[in-house]
């Protein structure tokens, strides 16, 4: 299947709040052997230069940032010999519970193209300051179950240093109508889409590139991208519920607060929105950002991980 042009202009002109046109984004090629969760495959082939058809038959991608001592079940299962991933933690992780070689490539954001020019996103932010909300998210077989009143009172106690709030929807939650309450609030709702669609990750880097501060209910992947957009970031603590209806994203582990978990929630448990020494070496080690590899270096890996045969293709 080819990756149609028509289609992919369409896409890249849906703004980030056109919350209809976003639910309503052409799915005919979001298949993960081509595009891959998050759009993360056909980002690095687009960096590396080299044809964003190409598939890598040799290895997996890692979804996002794992935080646990644990691994995606139906991310180590295909027979593969290589697991692109974040950091150097997670290379420790993934060592430690599979046969797979991991590869640490830094954050996936890195690699994204530009969603919208800088003149334009100039433009549009203006002299603005703007907070990011980016609240626990639901997946395609696990609801994201938290207390939004909670969470809205704990934006509302810091918005006073902001001219905008910006509140970052994932599509699940879209879909369930979760945006709704933040809405109500005057916020501004805006979303990366689609979670197969090629422009995730350029729609997510573009929403960053809008704001000037993060906040966070959940320690999670965007963590990881605010640190390396260079966006403080505020990690507020309250209790998630994630109700599970298949085991296809299951996690071989058992909840619990890990050492590094309490540590990041100790580092960024503050509303200064300043940018730390201790959080920079903590997300080194835990979010690979010293990892992020080269155009020349990426188009390498990458060549060294595909094969003609399709059979086999899974990223």
């Amino acid at each position: 299947m080819i990756l149609r042009k028509g289609s992919l202009d369409k896409s890249k002109k849906i703004e980030v709040t056109d919350i209809k046109g976003l639910l309503a984004e052409d799915n005919s090629y979001l298949r993960p052997n081509y595009v891959g969760a998050y759009g993360v495959s056909y980002q690095l082939k687009r960096f590396s230069g080299i044809n964003t058809e190409v598939l890598l038959n040799k290895c997996m991608i890692e979804h996002g940032l794992g935080l646990r001592r644990a691994v995606c079940q139906i991310e180590v299962m295909h027979p593969v010999s290589s697991i692109l991933t974040f950091s150097p933690f997670r290379e420790e992780v993934i060592k430690e519970l599979t046969d797979i070689s991991p590869i640490a490539i830094g954050p996936y954001i890195a690699y994204a193209e530009d969603y919208r020019s800088k003149e334009y996103i100039k433009g549009i932010k203006g002299k603005k300051r703007v907070l990011l909300v980016m609240p626990s998210h639901s997946i395609p077989g696990m609801v994201a179950d938290y207390s939004i009143s909670q969470f809205i009172q704990q934006i509302e106690s810091i918005k006073k240093k902001f001219d905008l709030v910006m509140v970052c929807m994932y599509f699940e939650d879209l879909k369930g109508g979760m945006w709704k309450p933040y809405h109500r609030k005057g916020y501004c709702i805006v979303s990366a889409g689609n979670a197969g669609s090629p422009f995730f990750l350029s729609r997510l880097k573009y929403i960053f590139r809008l704001s000037d501060a993060v906040i966070a209910n959940a320690a999670t992947t965007g963590m990881a991208y605010a640190m390396y957009m260079n966006r403080p970031i505020s990690l507020f603590q309250q209790p998630i519920k994630y109700k599970v209806t298949n085991c296809n994203n299951a996690y071989d582990l058992e909840l619990g607060l890990e050492e590094q978990i309490v540590k990041m929630n100790d580092l960024f448990n503050n509303t200064n929105f300043i940018i730390t020494k201790e959080q920079i070496e903590f997300s080194k080690y835990m979010f690979g950002l010293e990892n992020r590899k080269s155009k020349k270096e990426m188009k390498e890996l990458l060549m060294s991980l595909s094969r003609m045969d399709r059979s086999r293709s899974v990223c």
